[in-house]
């Protein structure tokens, strides 16, 4: 049995929930089955009736956790929908510290997954990417939010190491100085290399226009 009141009876939703407030609360390492089970005062069995395992338990909070991410809005050119979905993942994730590194690892295929990747194949879509294609471009740039959010799950400060890093490279012949070195998983190395990304999806897209 479970504390849970008759109008939150024991289903999926409500283990992901308990489990995503307790990544929030306690970070990674407490989002365990039996941990979940305490939380919701129940049977330590009870989320294996829901989950096969932990890995399962986990995906699917990792795919309620970006249930709030951005879409973009519908009459938005496809390139400003396209960085309107990577940062709204980056965010929503972020917003969850205890799931970000399970997002990073195994991008959702839940429910909030799957709206995420509609939007990205038609924003591609209208760019004029075939199927194939859209599916290829939408893997980069998912490999990209999936390396840049576990980058972020230990981003700093310009600590010593990145002081050491920023001082070997400035004594490179030719190289502008190591000042110009970003902090590996912060906000602006985020939006530099969506920057960049998205310029080259948009040549992309423009050589495709004048092919025969």
């Amino acid at each position: 049995m479970c504390a849970v009141s008759p109008q939150q009876r024991l289903t999926p939703m409500v283990i992901a929930s308990a489990a995503l407030r307790v990544g929030d609360r306690d970070g990674p390492d407490a989002m365990t089955m039996r941990r979940i089970a305490t939380e919701l005062s129940c049977d330590p069995m009870a989320p294996y009736r829901y989950f096969a395992n932990r890995e399962a338990l986990l995906d699917a909070v990792a795919d309620l956790a970006l249930a709030s991410a951005d879409l973009g809005a519908a009459d938005a050119e496809w390139d400003e929908r396209l960085v309107a979905i990577a940062r709204g993942i980056r965010t929503a994730a972020l917003r969850h510290p205890g799931i970000t590194g399970h997002i990073a690892s195994r991008p959702p295929l839940g429910e909030n997954g799957r709206r995420l990747a509609d939007s990205m194949f038609a924003a591609l879509a209208q760019a004029r990417f075939s199927p194939t294609d859209a599916v290829r471009t939408s893997q980069v740039l998912v490999v990209f939010v999936a390396s840049t959010l576990a980058m972020a799950v230990h981003a700093g400060t310009k600590d010593k190491r990145w002081t050491q890093v920023s001082e070997a490279l400035s004594e490179l012949p030719g190289t502008p100085p190591g000042e110009s070195l970003m902090i590996a998983g912060s906000d602006e190395q985020f939006d530099y290399g969506l920057r960049l990304l998205i310029a080259g999806i948009r040549a992309e897209a423009e050589n495709r226009r004048h092919e025969p």
